[in-house]
């Protein structure tokens, strides 16, 4: 990882993206939240300029990932994985752009029959709000977006 080119880096967490108040994806609203997307090892630097490629193109404006030089003092992770977290607001085109662009860049696992997992977009109040695991009822998911089975977006 380019420690170069992470923009910020607090709480455990290193940010690239808009850092001000006017960023819509900092703001606490009700239509704020993120897909989030999974790894496990050390966190390329081609997958470091794929999150400032996703900024750019105006697909997302803030992305965060668990910072790993201090994944040894997170009792969570003693795997050395990472987690993602790609921000938008529910807007249908802004959620389909930022699914594309996470299904483009293979980011989206598959299963064994070559389906797209339904992954969630999961609202910042609900992570607020402590809704994990079995408490968290998503009301976004990929299915709403596109075909799982084809790729092919509604």
């Amino acid at each position: 990882m380019k420690h170069e080119l992470v923009d910020y880096r607090l709480g455990g967490w290193c940010y690239y993206g808009e850092n001000n108040s006017q960023s819509p994806a900092l703001k606490k609203t009700d239509n704020i939240g993120k897909f989030m997307t999974y790894g496990k090892g050390d966190l390329s630097n081609e997958l470091q300029e794929l999150i400032l490629k996703a900024i750019k193109q105006g697909v997302t404006p803030l992305v965060k990932h668990n910072d790993l030089e201090m994944l040894g003092f997170n009792p969570r992770s003693t795997d050395g994985s990472w987690v993602i977290i790609w921000y938008s607001n529910d807007e249908r085109e802004n959620l389909k752009s930022l699914a594309n662009f996470l299904i483009d860049h293979e980011l989206v696992p598959k299963t064994k029959s070559g389906r797209y997992y339904n992954i969630s977009f999961k609202y910042d109040n609900e992570t607020r709000n402590g809704e994990y695991g079995e408490q968290f009822k998503p009301s976004i998911k990929l299915e709403d977006l596109m075909d799982l089975n084809t790729g092919e977006f509604y």
